[in-house]
């Protein structure tokens, strides 16, 4: 009975989702207030991404808490937090313009080492793809169009063999398979995800051939706090990743943050 107790008094100390967007909002806006003071502003921004992360561990999977939650992590100097949230948001609503702004943002300011050969390059393409610009709702509505145009010229074409029949029968068939495309483009996109997840590196790390500290590095320079990855495989708390250019080695799990 007295941990049923505790357990009720707990859940009933704890802020509502209503209190605590509104208290991360509050620190969100002190430290906009004391942007000339970074230092000063830093906890504040480091307060508010706690609480957008937990709204979100509560269920809230909107893309503008994602959005307010990069922020926030960016401002207080999680760079690593804030690429990770970024990529949350956008798992969710993949055309989302503003997500996909500031994740190109947050990348540029991962520290690049120069002079890396192509197949060590790191930073991701430019955002693009079907599922960057076009929501599975709007691709839904293009299908209905394209199927009503369909109907209606064939309905036309054979019964009073209307002239515009053709014509719009054809404009149908064409949307159709236009969107059939996209989708399995967005299909193949987003198996390419499940795949290989991104990872985001927490600190500058080796990239070795091997999963362990023994093996030789597989690039010349460290890889920065920040860095975009995708997962292949894990093995004895090492994690094998490849690199936007394509090369291949083994990072630490220790080392690496992944998207919630």
């Amino acid at each position: 009975m007295n941990a049923a107790l505790f357990a009720l008094a707990l859940s009933l100390a704890q802020p509502g989702d209503a209190e605590l967007a509104e208290a991360a909002r509050r620190d969100y806006r002190a430290g906009c207030e004391l942007r000339d003071d970074s230092a000063a502003a830093r906890p504040h921004f480091a307060s508010a991404a706690v609480q957008y992360r937990e709204l979100r561990d509560r269920g809230d999977k909107s893309p503008e808490l994602a959005l307010n939650w990069a922020r926030a992590e960016f401002l207080s100097g999680e760079l690593p937090s804030a690429i990770a949230a970024a990529h949350a948001g956008l798992r969710i609503a993949p055309h989302h313009a503003g997500l996909q702004r500031d994740l190109e943002a947050y990348r540029d300011a991962v520290v690049i080492p120069p002079n890396a050969k192509a197949d060590e390059r790191l930073r991701p393409p430019r955002i693009a793809g079907v599922r960057a610009r076009i929501s599975a709702w709007d691709l839904f509505g293009m299908a209905c169009v394209g199927a009503a145009l369909f109907a209606v010229g064939a309905f036309r074409r054979f019964t009073t063999r209307a002239s515009w029949a053709a014509p719009v029968l054809l404009t149908g068939f064409a949307i159709l398979l236009l969107c059939g495309g996209m989708a399995r483009k967005r299909s193949v996109e987003m198996e390419d995800d499940r795949a290989a997840p991104v990872l985001v590196l927490r600190t500058d790390e080796i990239l070795r051939k091997g999963n362990g500290d023994s093996y030789p590095p597989r690039v010349e320079s460290p890889l920065p706090r920040g860095a975009e990855v995708r997962e292949l495989a894990r093995r004895g708390g090492w994690i094998q990743v490849r690199l936007a250019g394509g090369a291949v080695g083994w990072l630490p799990e220790r080392a690496l943050l992944p998207v919630p």
